[in-house]
């Protein structure tokens, strides 16, 4: 593990989160629509005017703009700059969690790449399969460099558990409701999720998913805000439950969930 002053490391992580988070941002909006993300150059989507450096700085240039364009005063959407802090944030905490290791950077890979899931997922009710190669890839050096504490056999077992158990959701949701209940590419996303996590923890983050996805449909039906017809994409809440299963390791290797759960239950 490489040792910094932890006054260095966390402005450093804080910058470089949001940096990344304001290219997750370019990544949302171009990839679900065959776009580039490196050409054209940010710009404003109303007046296309290319959006000054000094304007483009992650947050702060949000808030210092009052999210609209300098030229045309066209209104940017908030969740450019929430993407950019919850990115920061996420960051802060997978060093927290594990220091600045090698886990770090492949957990720290895997978030950004969960975050992009998240939005577009919500936005297109897509998971695309460029997001599904690049998690394997991810993983797949993880386990050759033994850079994350999973073997290749665990690795395989919980991708069989996580997408499997998905995938046969999908089967029963598709008989019973007689519409797609899970997509496929949950199920993909599941393979990779389920690599990550191993046997037990995919386990737990299946659960964690689905508890996370029916809070949101009963408060959203509770409050009128949505209609039982409703569409609703899976893909952030696997990747919420998958996040939280693995920022709950303890320190001895155990998770705190599940340590909570043995104790009280047996």
């Amino acid at each position: 593990m490489i040792e910094l002053p932890v006054t260095l490391v966390i402005p450093l992580l804080i910058i470089l989160g949001a940096a990344f988070g304001s290219f997750l941002n370019v990544v949302i909006y171009r990839v679900p629509i065959k776009m580039s993300v490196v050409k054209p150059k940010s710009h404003c989507f109303n007046c296309k005017v290319p959006i000054r450096i000094i304007d483009n700085i992650p947050v702060l240039g949000y808030f210092l703009l009052s999210g609209k364009c300098r030229n045309c005063k066209f209104e940017f959407p908030s969740r450019y700059a929430f993407v950019e802090l919850i990115t920061s944030l996420l960051t802060i905490i997978i060093y927290i969690i594990y220091g600045i290791s090698t886990s770090f950077f492949i957990y720290l890979a895997l978030t950004y790449l969960l975050i992009a899931v998240t939005f577009v997922d919500i936005d297109h009710f897509i998971i695309p399969n460029g997001f599904i190669g690049i998690g394997l890839i991810i993983l797949i050096m993880g386990i050759q460099l033994r850079w994350i504490p999973i073997d290749w056999i665990e690795a395989a077992s919980g991708a069989f558990v996580f997408a499997g158990f998905l995938f046969t959701i999908g089967i029963i949701g598709q008989f019973i409701l007689k519409k797609e209940s899970i997509g496929f590419g949950d199920v993909k996303l599941g393979l990779v999720l389920g690599g990550f996590l191993g046997v037990e923890y995919s386990i737990l983050a299946l659960y964690l998913s689905f508890a996370l996805s029916a809070i949101y449909v009963f408060v959203m039906l509770g409050a009128k805000l949505m209609q039982k017809s409703a569409k609703i994409p899976f893909g952030p809440y696997l990747a919420a439950g998958s996040l939280i299963a693995l920022f709950t390791t303890s320190p001895s290797g155990g998770n705190y969930i599940l340590n909570w759960y043995y104790l009280t239950m047996f």
